[in-house]
C-alpha cells in the first residue's frame, strides 16, 4: 500500500513524517545542465528519474519567480503542461515540492503507483510563494513506488517541481515497521486497489 503525506508532514515545516518513520531520504541532485535546458531525466545516487514529457530547468529568481520557505535553488517547469508523469527507480519513498506557474491558488494533485495505486493527494497551492510538499511511501518494501503522476488545474499554465528526494527499497529496520503499521492503520479502509492509471 502506498501512503500519502501532505504539506503538514513536510520536512521543512510540520511533522517531518517520513523521517519519523525512519526513512533515509536522499536529495536528488540538480546536475550540471544549464538553466533553461529541457530535460527528459535526472541522474541520482538512487538511479534515473525519467520525465514522460521534458521539463525546463529553472532557478528561483532566474526563470522562476517564487517558491516558499526561502528556497532559492533549481526547479523543473512543465513547459505549461498541466500533467507530468515521473518514472522512478523503484523507491520505497519519494517526496517533492510543487507550485503552479500563475500567481493564484490552484489545485495540484499527485498519485503514486507501484503494484497498487495510492489515494490522490490534492492540495491548493498558491503560485505566489506558496510551494507545497507532497510525500509518498510504500509500507511494503517488496512493492516499491515506480511512478508518480502530478496534475494541475488548467488555468495554472503548468507548474514546477523541486526539492525532490527518494529512499531506496531496503528492508526496514525494526523501528520502521511499527511506525508504518501505526501510521497506516487508520487509512486502510480508504484504500482501493487499482491496476491502471485513471
Amino acid at each position: 500500500m502506498i501512503i500519502t503525506v501532505n504539506d503538514s508532514g513536510s520536512w521543512i515545516k510540520g511533522d517531518n513524517t517520513l523521517a519519523k518513520l525512519g526513512l533515509n531520504l536522499v536529495t536528488i541532485p540538480y546536475g550540471t545542465e544549464a538553466l533553461g535546458s529541457d530535460l527528459a531525466k535526472l541522474s541520482s545516487p538512487l538511479g534515473e528519474i525519467e520525465f514522460a514529457s521534458k521539463v525546463n530547468k529553472r532557478q528561483i529568481g532566474n526563470g522562476w519567480r517564487s517558491w516558499s520557505h526561502d528556497y532559492r535553488g533549481a526547479v523543473y517547469f512543465t513547459n505549461a503542461s498541466t500533467t507530468l508523469d515521473l518514472k522512478l527507480p523503484n523507491l520505497i519513498a519519494f517526496d517533492f515540492y510543487a507550485q503552479p506557474d500563475v500567481f493564484l491558488p490552484f489545485k495540484l494533485s499527485a498519485i503514486a503507483q507501484s503494484g497498487t495505486i495510492s489515494e490522490v493527494l490534492t492540495q491548493t497551492v498558491d503560485g505566489d510563494s506558496g510551494a507545497k510538499y507532497y510525500g509518498f511511501y510504500s509500507d511494503d518494501p517488496s512493492d516499491p513506488i515506480q511512478a508518480i503522476r502530478i496534475t494541475a488545474d488548467e488555468g495554472s499554465k503548468g507548474f514546477a517541481i523541486g526539492q525532490m528526494r527518494g529512499a531506496a527499497t531496503t528492508i526496514p529496520s525494526p523501528a520502521l515497521v511499527p511506525g508504518m503499521i501505526a501510521f497506516s492503520i487508520g487509512l486502510w479502509r480508504k484504500y482501493r486497489a487499482r491496476t491502471n492509471w485513471e
